[in-house]
């Protein structure tokens, strides 16, 4: 593989278009380990969830687990 095409999926991992079991794969079966290696080694940040409407889904699960007057 080349370095170009590695340093894409690393960087796809990073910005949270590919999954950590798409990079894995497509890099060998590498391990997780090696693969958090891999982003320090570029200065990749972690990959981010996406935040809008969290707080809102919190809220409707709590009211789902434990409803008001229960």
């Amino acid at each position: 593989m080349l370095e170009a095409e590695k340093s894409r999926l690393l960087e796809g991992y990073s910005q949270a278009r590919l999954s950590a079991m798409e990079v894995r794969r497509a890099l060998g079966g590498i391990t997780f380990g090696d693969l958090l290696i891999e982003l320090a080694t570029r200065d990749l940040p972690l990959p981010r969830a996406d935040q809008s409407g969290r707080e809102q889904r919190i809220a409707e699960a709590r009211a789902l687990l434990f409803p008001p007057g229960a």
